[in-house]
């Protein structure tokens, strides 16, 4: 991993976590929103790409979204799976219809062959009480596992043959 992607990694798990910090002290007045975009099967873009080049495309999806957010978004990859954190949340429905179209933009250099989940959150919600000494990391892994429970929104875009 470059250290640009390090930094950026570090920038989006220092903001998440200080948003959850901000929302449990100020459980009012404070929303945010959180994209998870997982592409369901890695092993897929593996193997009808290998290794290299899907890492490669998977960088591509990354710049686009990089690009078409506001600067004060944040994303990071992590593996397959992508996080989007908007510290001011647009409303819901046109937040939802963005990154629906971005992904299904990106996709098409070729990352369309795997079926995409997308969710969003909306925070805080009941996700945001999680147990006070948990990190970003471990919210993110909480919101990954529960996600069609605590999801506001939630997509699954097919696989194209």
């Amino acid at each position: 991993m470059s250290q640009e992607k390090f930094e950026r990694r570090d920038k989006f798990l220092f903001t998440l976590e200080w948003l959850l910090a901000v929302t449990k002290r100020y459980s009012s007045g404070l929303q945010f929103g959180l994209a998870h975009i997982d592409y369901k099967t890695p092993r897929t873009l593996g193997e009808t790409y290998g290794a290299q080049k899907a890492a490669q495309k998977l960088d591509e999806v990354s710049h686009s979204l990089h690009k078409a957010f506001r600067k004060t978004d944040l994303v990071v990859r992590d593996g397959t799976d992508f996080w989007i954190l908007m510290p001011f949340a647009q409303a819901e429905e046109r937040l939802f219809d963005k990154i629906k179209y971005i992904i299904e933009t990106a996709s098409l250099s070729g990352l369309e062959i795997v079926e995409r989940d997308i969710s969003i959150f909306l925070l805080p919600n009941a996700a945001a009480e999680l147990d006070e000494n948990s990190s970003a990391l471990e919210f993110l892994a909480y919101l990954k596992n529960n996600h069609t429970v605590l999801a506001s929104r939630k997509i699954s875009l097919p696989a194209k043959e």
